[in-house]
């Protein structure tokens, strides 16, 4: 009974961490951040591994049709793209998830 009760105590402390510009020394940096310039910001980074993941579908596929019968070369093309499917996949996923979380959780 009496560990339960400690227990109880423990869990239910406070954990945040409130850190300011202040703490860190930043000159200039705004006091927070709202969902929308960290929307901003990773949008950018999904728009450009997007194009990456296109470019290397592309690469991958000229790499397949360019193989001349090489089973090497076809192999390494369709891995290529494969792993370039997955990315896509990955950066699509993760644009969702942050957008989510965005709209939802950071109001």
């Amino acid at each position: 009974m009496y560990i339960r009760k400690e227990a109880k105590h423990f869990a239910a402390q406070d954990t945040t961490i409130k850190i300011t510009k202040d703490d860190l020394h930043l000159k200039g940096a705004p006091d927070t951040i709202d969902g929308t310039t960290v929307g901003n910001i990773l949008g950018v980074v999904y728009f450009i591994a997007g194009i990456v993941a296109v470019l290397m579908i592309v690469i991958g596929g000229i790499r397949f049709v360019g193989a001349n019968g090489d089973s090497n070369q076809v192999q390494a093309g369709k891995e290529t793209v494969t792993y370039a499917v997955i990315g896509l996949i990955v950066v699509i996923m993760a644009a969702a998830i942050t957008q989510f979380i965005i709209q939802n959780v950071a109001k």
